[in-house]
């Protein structure tokens, strides 16, 4: 997404030019090892965590919010939830339906993508896991607009993470614009 947004002028620098590393660890349950184990103290370095919200509709509440804040991280400073469901409701249907070349594709925000899309023939997989990891780096810039950038707030949800990693560190490098 980096890339993307770099090549629109939209930030100045990707994630690994400005040497920060992404690490994809799952679910609020591997956070808590992470906990557990002291890990993110023991190495000493700026973090930021970014996961799932999964809820069901726009007015229920997150449990993944819930239990971050009772393992001690603070919103918008530590960490954020997805505006949607899960990464996979990031994937516009109309994108998913033009790289999958179908026509009978529709989900919305808070729908479990994964369910949806298992129940038909492209899945692979009956459960519908895999759809993020297979088609998420296929999305253009204009496939990631529709769903990350919010037209009536003139918000971007990944400007918005973009620039709370890129607070965490001390670098001059944290000029993004928002359009």
């Amino acid at each position: 997404m980096a890339t993307q947004y770099k090549e629109r002028g939209k930030i100045e620098s990707t994630f690994e030019e400005i040497e920060i590393l992404l690490i994809p660890i799952g679910g609020c349950d591997s956070i808590k090892h992470w906990v557990a184990l002291d890990l993110l103290k023991k190495l000493s370095r700026p973090y930021f965590i970014y996961l799932d919200s999964d809820k069901e509709n726009e007015l229920h509440e997150s449990k993944t919010r819930k239990n971050l804040i009772e393992l001690g991280f603070e919103g918008n400073n530590h960490f954020l939830v997805t505006r949607r469901r899960r990464l996979e409701n990031y994937i516009h249907p109309e994108a998913l339906k033009r790289i999958l070349e179908i026509s009978d594709l529709e989900y919305g925000h808070w729908d479990h993508v994964k369910q949806i899309c298992g129940k038909h023939p492209f899945a692979g997989r009956p459960d519908g896991k895999g759809v993020a990891e297979k088609h998420f780096e296929k999305l253009t810039y204009d496939d990631l607009r529709l769903t990350f950038y919010d037209p009536y707030s003139n918000e971007d949800e990944f400007l918005m993470l973009y620039e709370k990693v890129i607070s965490k560190l001390d670098i001059n490098t944290h000029n993004v614009a928002v359009s």
